[in-house]
């Protein structure tokens, strides 16, 4: 025998043994390498034996068949038996295949597989989001009205080749038209204490100009004229605000209200006065008296020696509380205000009354105003010509102080006394982050305590509440008549006839996919389907190996086609129906996965109109929705049955009750220490891509079902990732016999692929090497030049050649959850040139 195992046969041709050897199959390939052999193998091992093959006594007999020609019938039969050798070992292949977790290409195969260790495939999971309702707020329309469990609002598709998704509610809720849409406090009374530079008044017709002076006053100087509590300022600024109503008018001045030497505090709820008019005493433009002659200096002065230094009672006058004016003015009225300025000095007076009088003195005459005031106090500090009367003081209504600040924390101010809010009530707050933005940010927060004011309402928030958001208060809304409500159409109908003398009946339902809505179990999933025996409700179990011949019991079978099959026991395990006519009745909803994840005000057309109601909306889209499990899922989620056994007890099993957890795409345990206590944080990807916010279902209900597992002396936060998104420019040369179009196409298709979601793990960097790694295996390609690496969104900066992805980390007080980094769907930048393969 020579080393290729050869044979000389009669006919004088060598002729292959094809000798089976065991097969190698080296861990962690993905398949399995299980057959003897193939038709030409067979064929050629039959054809040698042919001069080999000896009968009792010893003799060939077929010795002398030297042909080797198939057309012969002895080798066609031989040809027919290699055949039918060739088929039964490729199924023996394909079967080994299938009875393993890795190799098995059959949905039906991994299903079994699963099912031996206690998983089944995961349906799927109905997407889930909150709905805000509005009532009719008409006079005539009642105050409040019940929306029922299970109202149906449907979709109306915005996308081409998109269907209508109906979606119901999950519970009753009680709605009130006083809850329509709150909007927050966007304005508070003036809080004008001492420091205090700015005013709002009402209206923007205020006819104030810089150098203006306002008067702030209050009871404390009304009821005491000795009272020091009130300000004289002198406008620096005046900016109008107009709007859809009256508008307002900001009005500042320096210095702040109030006085440190002495001490002195504004008045407590002060008035506010425009001074109108500037006047002067009578006297201040007299001639001065030193010019005057003597002759005249006599007159005025009498027989008196020597002079006076200024015209004889030109000093005020601190006897009597009365003041003269350089001119009739009729305006300033009784009650009214009159500021008397002199430098380094001002003092308020309260007019009692006003007359006009003629009066001639210090070489003047004419009609001047003669106030009586209410008190002499510190007249005599005012000499006639250095002081400046302020009057005819104009009341200005004050406007309320506009609320600028954003809308953020714990806490939000509602415009308005707000009644019967109650603890742990949804909230849908929506609103801009940016005056640019598009359309509104809208989140869901929960109440946790209300507090009724006088003219508003402030309601504290669950948990975080708006702590990660700013939104712009003037396009704020609160929503609070709201509910959740989940994907799916509920449908009744019988589906069976019970018989008692057989076992096992199973009966499938009519309509598919069943429903599976997230909920805090194991799995994530819970059953819509409730089936009910002679108006009696059986109990869904997942297998009916543990049951007892009388339990009522049935399990419930997802086929590849999706639809659902309920089985029933055989009178051992689980009981046997009883005999009826359509007497099993089922109730449940269909309609499950990533098409229920409509966009942000989708759902809007109310199949199912409580009495009432006007409208409907979804301000958020709707979330956490998961496709039937795939192979390649159920590979990597089903040995984490046996690796938690719905037990968390190491880091690594955080990571893996998330993973195998309804809704959940992509989840990343780390550990952090915060005091002298462990802290787990969790970062969380939804199954189609998105970023869970804390008060979505889905992040609620895995809070839950973690905490019910879990060592309870251990911190656990939950939280969406960040995403980033990363563009490249290469220059690449390609073999001129291909298109060059197909070979773009080519490789922005393993681009995309390889840097999608799908495809990348929290934390994941991107390298020069990879990308063009990625791009040199497209056929075609002779040579790559990566040009630029760089981030698009969630980071600046390139690199040419790594992208970071970090981990979850703290960052100050605060932990930071991980980064995931895919490629832009736009972010692909090729210049093709074409050359001769070498």
């Amino acid at each position: 025998m020579n080393t290729d195992d050869r044979l000389q046969s009669p006919c004088g041709c060598d002729e292959r043994r094809a000798v089976p050897s065991p097969h190698y199959n080296p861990p962690g390939q993905p398949a399995l390498r299980y057959r003897l052999g193939t038709h030409h193998s067979f064929l050629q091992r039959m054809m040698a034996r042919l001069s080999q093959q000896s009968d009792a006594t010893g003799r060939r007999p077929l010795a002398t068949l030297t042909t080797r020609d198939v057309a012969d019938h002895s080798l066609a039969l031989l040809d027919a038996a290699a055949t039918l050798a060739d088929v039964l070992t490729f199924y023996q292949e394909r079967i080994a295949n299938e009875g393993f977790l890795r190799t098995a290409t059959e949905r039906q195969s991994v299903l079994f597989l699963a099912r031996a260790i206690g998983y089944e495939l995961k349906p799927g999971v109905a997407a889930s989001t909150y709905l805000a309702f509005t009532l009719d707020d008409s006079p005539a329309a009642p105050a409040q009205t019940v929306i029922p469990a299970g109202t149906q609002v449907q979709s109306i598709p915005s996308k081409q080749g998109e269907l209508p998704q109906t979606f119901e509610t999950t519970d009753e809720f009680v709605a009130r038209k006083a809850w329509n849409a709150l909007r927050p406090r966007v304005t508070r009374p003036q809080n004008l204490n001492k420091g205090s530079q700015t005013l709002y008044l009402a209206g923007v017709d205020t006819r104030l100009q810089p150098g203006d002076y306002l008067l702030l006053v209050g009871t404390e100087r009304e009821r005491d004229p000795g009272s020091e509590r009130w300000d004289l300022r002198r406008i620096l600024s005046v900016t109008p605000y107009p709007d859809s109503t009256s508008g307002y008018t900001v009005v500042t001045w320096e210095p702040g209200l109030g006085s440190d030497r002495p001490s002195m505090l504004p008045a407590a709820q002060p008035q506010v006065f425009a001074l109108r008019r500037h006047a002067h005493l009578f006297g201040f433009n007299a001639p001065d008296w030193r010019l005057m002659p003597e002759t005249v200096k006599g007159q005025y002065a009498g027989p008196s020696r020597p002079l006076p230094d200024e015209w004889p009672g030109f000093s005020i006058d601190s006897t009597r509380p009365q003041i003269e004016l350089d001119a009739a003015y009729p305006k300033i009225v009784s009650g009214s205000w009159v500021a008397l300025l002199t430098p380094g000095y001002t003092e308020l007076y309260r007019v009692i009354r006003n007359e006009s009088v003629g009066v001639a003195n210090f070489a003047l005459s004419g009609q001047v105003t003669r106030l009586t005031v209410d008190t002499t106090e510190n007249l005599s500090r005012f000499a006639r010509r250095a002081t400046l009367v302020l009057a005819e003081s104009e009341l200005l209504p004050l406007a309320p102080e506009p609320v600028v600040e954003p809308i953020t924390g714990k806490q939000i101010e509602l415009a308005g006394v707000v009644h019967d809010l109650y603890q742990n009530q949804p909230l849908i707050v929506s609103g801009k982050l940016s005056p640019h933005d598009e359309h509104p940010t809208a989140v869901v927060v929960f109440v946790e305590a209300v507090y009724p004011g006088l003219d508003f309402t402030t309601v504290v928030l669950r948990d975080k509440g708006l702590d990660s958001l700013k939104l712009i208060r003037s396009t704020t809304v609160i929503h609070a008549n709201v509910v959740a409500a989940t994907h799916g159409e509920t449908t009744s109908a019988p589906i069976g006839s019970g018989d008692g003398s057989r076992s096992h009946q199973r009966f499938k339902l009519k309509k598919a996919p069943l429903t599976y809505v997230s909920a805090s179990t194991p799995t994530g999933t819970a059953s819509t389907l409730t089936v009910r025996v002679n108006g009696v409700t059986w109990t869904e179990i997942p297998s009916l190996y543990h049951a007892d011949p009388t339990d009522q019991t049935y399990v419930v079978r997802i086929a590849d086609d999706g639809t659902a099959t309920v089985l029933f026991g055989d009178g051992v395990r689980g009981a046997r129906l009883p005999t009826g006519q359509e007497n099993i009745v089922a109730t449940y909803r269909f309609g499950i996965g990533r098409d229920g994840e409509v966009d942000a005000g989708a759902l809007s057309l109310l199949k199912t109109r409580p009495p009432g109601v006007r409208s409907v909306t979804n301000p958020l889209p709707a979330t956490g929705a998961e496709d039937p499990e795939t192979l390649a899922s159920a590979r990597t989620n089903a040995p984490q049955t046996v690796l938690t056994l719905d037990r968390i007890v190491s880091l690594q099993d955080f990571t893996d009750f998330a993973n195998a957890f309804a809704g959940i795409g992509k989840a990343q345990a780390t550990a952090f220490r915060r005091g002298e206590q462990i802290l787990i944080h969790l970062t969380i990807a939804t199954a189609s891509g998105a970023s869970p916010l804390v008060s979505d279902p889905l992040l609620i209900n895995l809070r839950t079902a973690i905490d019910s597992v879990r060592d309870p002396s251990v911190l656990v936060e939950l939280a969406g990732y960040t995403r980033l998104t990363f563009r490249l420019t290469a220059t690449v040369q390609y073999d001129r016999r291909y298109r060059a179009e197909d070979v773009r196409l080519e490789i922005e298709s393993s681009l995309h692929h390889t840097f999608s979601f799908a495809a990348r793990a929290f934390a994941q960097p991107v390298t020069a090497a990879e990308v063009i790694a990625v791009i040199q295996s497209v056929p075609g390609v002779v040579a790559v030049d990566l040009d630029q690496l760089a981030y698009t969104s969630g980071r600046t900066g390139s690199h040419p050649s790594l992208l970071p992805a970090l981990p979850a980390r703290h960052t100050g007080s605060t932990i930071t959850p991980a980064e995931l980094l895919v490629l832009d769907p736009a972010g692909i930048n090729l210049t093709l040139f074409a050359v001769t393969a070498p």
